[in-house]
């Protein structure tokens, strides 16, 4: 009889925070989407306790294990004194490794590295992160298909 061996998952560990400084001119943000077989979970605090960016807030870790067919995504979006929104998401899929990572600037999506056959991924995160008026284009094309 052949039997079907699940490899055991190492935990993940991913930073989440939510920090402004004290004049409030700047702003980090910082979470997980967990994107699995018709579910969608957003986690934004912290498991554990720790030091974020800049002073008025909270931040720390969250551990998480993800089954097959589970991604994640690390989310980091960044606002300057002028309202200016920067970030970055990275695609990991079960076994740890990043699998995609676009950036967001001036209202566009633009792939770093990474296949765009998960593409997919970044879409349904805009979407929960209720991010879709804010974004005007998306470029799967460009960028390196390895790092």
């Amino acid at each position: 009889m052949r039997m079907l061996w699940r490899k055991a998952m190492s935990p993940l560990s991913f930073e989440v925070e939510l920090t402004k400084s004290k004049t409030g001119l700047h702003t980090i943000k910082k979470a997980l989407v967990v994107l699995g077989r018709g579910n969608m979970r957003l986690i934004s605090s912290p498991e554990k306790q720790g030091r974020g960016t800049y002073k008025v807030g909270i931040a720390g870790l969250v551990t998480i294990n993800l089954e097959p067919g589970e991604y994640a995504v690390h989310v980091v979006l960044t606002k300057n004194p002028k309202n200016k929104v920067r970030g970055r998401f990275k695609v990991y899929d079960h076994e740890g490794h990043e699998v995609l990572e676009v950036k967001y600037e001036k209202l566009k999506i633009r792939r770093v590295f990474g296949d765009p056959k998960y593409s997919w991924i970044i879409d349904k995160t805009i979407d929960v992160l209720g991010l879709a008026n804010y974004i005007r284009r998306k470029n799967y094309t460009t960028g390196l298909l390895h790092k």
